[in-house]
């Protein structure tokens, strides 16, 4: 069966919520010196600039396999991975109108629990899927009244991956929850 809802209020609705979720996951990270690596952000801008460590900026596009995640959507998506100016990891629908992925990263020397005791979640239906050698994973869906969207993070070692995704009715929600999942595997398996 397919969730769906009926037509309303556009995904800015919702977006910001999102966006302020993953922000606050990551700024989790940059608050505390007991839990946060300092350098977090050093080496995209040391890699970026061309200066500092010889070591390629981590990208979650690269080497990842979207093909369990298509499958999933039941839609073919592409990968957009922006320039080494200015890097990006994004999962676009080849087709318009489908369900768009923005992915991103955070070296955090803390765990995902500790990180998300300091995230304000007061919407969305938040679960903790079991990921195969992640050492925890969050995934967060929320209905609006004209889109559907899920954030969800994938914690190894000292990495947590998060991405943001969202589709505009007509939607899948259930094809939607099922390409999450696989993406939170496929990020896993993809984890350095």
């Amino acid at each position: 069966m397919k969730n769906r809802i009926a037509s309303g209020a556009p995904a800015r609705a919702v977006l910001p919520g999102l966006a302020a979720l993953a922000a606050l996951g990551l700024l989790a990270g940059c608050g505390s010196d007991k839990s946060a690596d300092s350098s977090a952000d050093a080496p995209a801008s040391a890699s970026a600039s061309g200066h500092g460590s010889d070591k390629p900026t981590f990208n979650p596009c690269e080497g990842l396999d979207i093909k369990p995640v298509e499958k999933a959507l039941g839609a073919e998506l592409r990968i957009e991975r922006g320039t080494s100016a200015a890097p990006r990891c994004a999962l676009l629908p080849k087709k318009s109108g489908g369900t768009a992925y923005e992915l991103n990263y955070l070296p955090f020397k803390g765990t995902l629990a500790e990180a998300w005791k300091t995230m304000d979640v007061k919407s969305g239906d938040v679960s903790r899927p079991e990921v195969a050698g992640a050492d925890d994973a969050r995934l967060v869906k929320q209905q609006g009244v004209s889109s559907y969207a899920v954030t969800a993070f994938v914690q190894n070692g000292p990495l947590i991956q998060s991405f943001n995704s969202v589709d505009l009715e007509p939607y899948d929600g259930d094809a939607i929850d099922r390409a999450a999942l696989a993406l939170l595997k496929a990020l896993s398996a993809n984890a350095p």
